[in-house]
């Protein structure tokens, strides 16, 4: 099941399509490597980013209700969980915006 949902998100990436439509109006050039490096550099930092804004809404959580309890396992486990999701939404964001950017 987790190769087809990996397999389904690289099918239905950004990245690719934009790929895609490089290589159809200019063919095969060396310069198409931008769009993967442009890419993989912002999906990192989109990822990075998502994981600091997920950090800011726990804290401004926490400072509004108070911190979770000491040894709550779920409270640790969900927040992992959460900043994971962010991390992938915002770097498959990313990885569109920056090979967009690179082949414009």
């Amino acid at each position: 099941m987790i190769g087809f949902i990996f397999a389904l998100i690289l099918f239905v990436s950004p990245t690719l399509i934009i790929l895609w439509s490089a290589l159809s109006r200019v063919g095969f050039v060396w310069s198409l490597l931008w769009i993967l490096a442009g890419s993989i550099i912002g999906g990192l930092l989109l990822a990075i980013a998502g994981a600091v804004f997920y950090g800011l809404l726990t804290a401004w959580d926490d400072r509004r209700t108070g911190p979770p309890e000491a040894g709550a396992i779920g409270a640790g486990l969900g927040r992992a969980i959460v900043t994971l999701i962010f991390m992938v939404m915002f770097g498959w964001i990313g990885s569109g915006l920056g090979a967009f950017l690179a082949f414009n």
